[in-house]
């Protein structure tokens, strides 16, 4: 196998696995309400980062990261937007229908191509496999098939484990507050960072 699709892989993994906004918040949201109803959420998260895959590939990406006013206002939007959904749903108390009207579609839609994190780490891919020998659009391929399944698999399984954790406690609406409080933190650690 090529050292540059190897490298891409263990890339994605990590990214895509590690505690970020969009793996915290499918936890939270599935601790709450469970797996099965956070899989709007989760289907809008993958959607989302999908559209980042094809503007990137389309050469926006370009675009982005040469402009740091560009990638201030994205860091500063993802931020204000992932608050809004988890303050949202700290606020919701015991009400499942005020959860569930904050982990929708449209919200999982916007996570991705709002994050700074999500257009760097696919711009970050993008130069990893320059010089693998593929035909361009055949990388931009690899690297959407690649963060695709990424993220499937990972935020899904943030999102089981947080389902689990939400049946093991009975739902215990302190768990989910605490999980978006630490997302919380997390985005303002990204901010002053």
């Amino acid at each position: 196998m090529n050292s540059s699709l190897m490298g891409l892989f263990l890339f994605a993994a990590f990214m895509t696995g590690s505690p970020g906004p969009a793996n915290l918040l499918m936890f939270a949201g599935s601790s709450r309400l469970g797996f099965i109803r956070s899989a709007r959420f989760l289907i809008g998260l993958i959607i989302g980062k999908t559209l980042v895959n094809l503007a990137i590939g389309l050469g926006v990406g370009a675009f982005v990261s040469d402009e740091s006013l560009i990638f201030t206002v994205l860091k500063v939007l993802s931020s204000a937007f992932i608050v809004y959904v988890a303050i949202g749903s700290l606020k919701s108390g015991e009400d499942h229908q005020a959860d569930l009207a904050k982990f929708t579609f449209i919200n999982g839609l916007f996570v991705h191509p709002l994050s700074p994190k999500t257009w760097s780490m696919i711009l970050l891919a993008h130069s990893q496999i320059s010089d693998s020998g593929f035909d361009y659009p055949v990388r931009v391929l690899i690297i959407w098939a690649t963060f695709t399944c990424g993220a499937i698999i990972f935020h899904s399984s943030w999102g089981v484990a947080g389902s689990f954790i939400g049946k093991a406690l009975n739902q215990n609406l302190w768990v989910s507050r605490v999980v978006l409080f630490i997302t919380i933190l997390f985005v303002i650690w990204f901010l002053i960072s």
